[in-house]
């Protein structure tokens, strides 16, 4: 039989294995996501006008959009 000592430290081992996982796939995901909305929006903000239809910045080019100079 194992002891009350080695039962609380396996018990421990694993809580801290978890917790560990956990900020790593925390820290994981957030660095991810950040990425994802760089290349998102990447060069986005440097040109084009506002569709209010989309609601994001385009060529103005969009048939069924409306921009600024329609209002």
């Amino acid at each position: 039989m194992m002891s009350k000592l080695t039962t609380r430290t396996g018990r421990m081992m694993v809580a801290i294995a978890k917790w560990i996982g956990s900020v790593v796939g925390l820290l994981f995901y957030q660095s991810v996501s950040d990425s994802r909305n760089r290349a998102e929006h990447e060069g986005s903000e440097l040109f084009g006008e506002y569709n209010f239809r989309t609601g994001e910045l385009d060529a103005g080019t969009d048939p069924y959009g409306w921009y600024e100079e329609d209002m």
